[in-house]
């Protein structure tokens, strides 16, 4: 097949990236590459893949000093126009824009899916109504429930790299936060967790010291001891962290969509202690992988009950469901698919001419 993928210019494309989108397109490139299938990935001019590269600028466009949102508008529309341009010369357009693209597919023959990563918020859906009979692709069953109403074409959830998140059967004696350290991904209750169960807390990600947050809520937990900040990890420092966790903890607050950092500890061997919300019930298989909580209370006494949790099971879990090969065998099957029934569409259209020229 001759795949197109399509996915803003803001950021570098890589499989490598610790940004959730720009690594999930990175990977699905260069597997269905060794796959075999002709891929164009149309993004900015610095992104590292297998596929045959396409873009309008040279560099992200947020590593651009003095660019302006506007100039950044233009140089996204100009991308996806570019793609929309050469669209005969493809099977089929993997979008990754939820909105955009969907103004272009109409005028062009050659099928369009488009994968929904971002919320929808109330003003998406305004335009998404006008659209709701393309081709959708969610991460989660529950990323549907934001709008039943679109046609979800397929469900495929992520996939990560077991051999880089390799498994490692024998824990240190901490828990593992690893995310944004912001009020609506539940940092302190994290914190609050650990203390109740006793037990110690590594804190990973990004911090936002200037808000009234980190200073009400986490700084002052800090100890150094029991309750340990790390800052940011790239890709490749938060491996050996993620490895060597008792658990990892996903308190958040917010309805996610699927939760990546998951099914990169789940395939250390790591189990996930995570609220019980979003896509969460659905990647965790709760008292298996992980457990399933309510509440600070169900946490702690989750951190407690960890080491009822196999790590084995938890890691040939990971690979059953999540592996980055899993994924391209998804998304290969669902484009075939779309062709197949394109095909049979195509087929009976020109019997019914046929069958009608005869009569």
């Amino acid at each position: 097949m001759k795949i197109s993928q399509l996915v803003s210019c803001l950021n570098p494309v890589s499989s490598a990236t610790s940004s959730a989108i720009y690594s999930h397109v990175g990977a699905l490139c260069d597997g269905l590459t060794i796959k075999g299938h002709k891929v164009f990935l149309y993004a900015s001019g610095d992104s590292q893949t297998n596929a045959e590269l396409v873009s309008v600028y040279p560099i992200a466009l947020n590593l651009v000093p003095k660019i302006s949102e506007r100039e950044k508008n233009f140089y996204t529309d100009s991308l996806i126009s570019k793609c929309y341009k050469n669209a005969s010369k493809y099977d089929l357009i993997h979008s990754h824009f939820t909105i955009l693209s969907s103004f272009y597919q109409n005028f062009v023959k050659t099928p369009t899916l488009i994968s929904v990563h971002s919320p929808i918020d109330k003003i998406m859906k305004t335009f998404l109504k006008e659209f709701k009979s393309l081709r959708y692709i969610s991460f989660s069953l529950a990323q549907r429930k934001q709008m039943p109403e679109l046609n979800w074409y397929a469900n495929i959830y992520h996939g990560v790299d077991t051999k880089k998140f390799a498994f490692n059967p024998n824990p240190e004696d901490y828990f593992l936060y690893l995310g944004r350290v912001t009020e609506d991904k539940g940092a302190h209750l994290a914190i609050e967790a650990a203390k109740k169960a006793g037990v110690k807390l590594v804190i990973a990600g990004r911090s936002y010291q200037g808000e009234g947050y980190w200073h009400s809520h986490i700084e002052k937990n800090i100890d150094g001891k029991n309750i340990t900040y790390i800052g940011e990890q790239n890709s490749e420092q938060k491996i050996p962290y993620l490895q060597k966790a008792k658990g990892l903890i996903f308190p958040t607050q917010c309805e996610e969509v699927f939760g990546y950092s998951m099914i990169e500890a789940m395939s250390c061997g790591t189990p996930v202690i995570g609220w019980n919300i979003g896509a969460i019930p659905e990647v965790i298989k709760d008292g298996k992988t992980g457990y399933v909580v309510n509440s600070v209370e169900e946490m702690a006494e989750a951190m407690k009950n960890i080491d009822n949790i196999s790590r084995k099971e938890t890691r040939t879990r990971a690979e059953a469901f999540f592996s980055i090969k899993k994924m391209i065998t998804g998304y290969q099957n669902v484009y075939q698919r779309v062709l197949g029934e394109i095909a049979y569409k195509k087929d009976r259209r020109l019997k019914k001419e046929k069958d009608a020229l005869k009569a």
